[in-house]
């Protein structure tokens, strides 16, 4: 990067950080290098919290883009480094923040592991959709389409969808899911069932 604010790398006396201020720093952030070095500036930011507590941005999430930084650099064992401390920060990551270290996990090839973190939020039957979409997506990019399978049906499911004319289908995410669902099923070559069906519902 061209330059680096004054209270960058770990100087606990800076102001308030806002969602503004870590945009502006993804932006600028285009090449591997400049990437590395907004990740070391958003996990010193994570670890040197406002001490008046006026950041509008948690510890988490910091460390959640800085693991994301580090990703698109191809440094994968670090980011997944991260992502682990992520999970034990202070804040909320939406949907979860262990959706983060689940993709962190497939990232390196740890499947048992990533499979042991899925196995945990499903267990916990998330109520937030977009913990399911997640992981779905997270599987169907590894190429594991039968995992992504799996969690799009718990999504679909968890919706309650019946027909078209269900009020699920005021949800913009209902038709994307359906069409991701039906995706995944045609790559498995698997026969079409009543969500395939609804994937395209009637024109009005």
């Amino acid at each position: 990067m061209d330059q680096v604010e004054p209270w960058a790398y770990g100087d606990p006396v800076r102001g308030p950080l806002s969602l503004d201020d870590v945009e502006a720093l993804l932006f600028r952030a285009r090449t591997p290098a400049e990437r590395r070095t907004a990740a070391a500036q958003l996990t010193a930011w994570a670890e040197h919290v406002h001490p008046d507590d006026e950041d509008d941005v948690t510890p988490a999430s910091l460390l959640v883009y800085a693991a994301e930084m580090l990703g698109r650099t191809g440094d994968h064992d670090a980011a997944l480094h991260l992502y682990r401390r992520a999970s034990t920060a202070e804040g909320v990551v939406a949907p979860d923040v262990r959706c983060y270290l689940h993709h962190g996990l497939l990232e390196v090839g740890d499947e048992d592991g990533a499979r042991a973190l899925a196995d945990e939020l499903r267990r916990e039957r998330p109520a937030d959709l977009d913990v399911y979409v997640f992981i779905a997506e997270d599987y169907e990019l590894a190429g594991d389409l039968v995992q992504a399978h799996r969690w799009l049906t718990m999504a679909v499911v968890r919706m309650d969808i019946d027909d078209p004319d269900d009020e699920a289908w005021s949800d913009p995410r209902t038709a994307g899911l359906l069409a991701a669902r039906r995706r995944v099923r045609r790559a498995l070559d698997m026969p079409e069932d009543d969500y395939d069906v609804m994937a395209v519902p009637p024109i009005a």
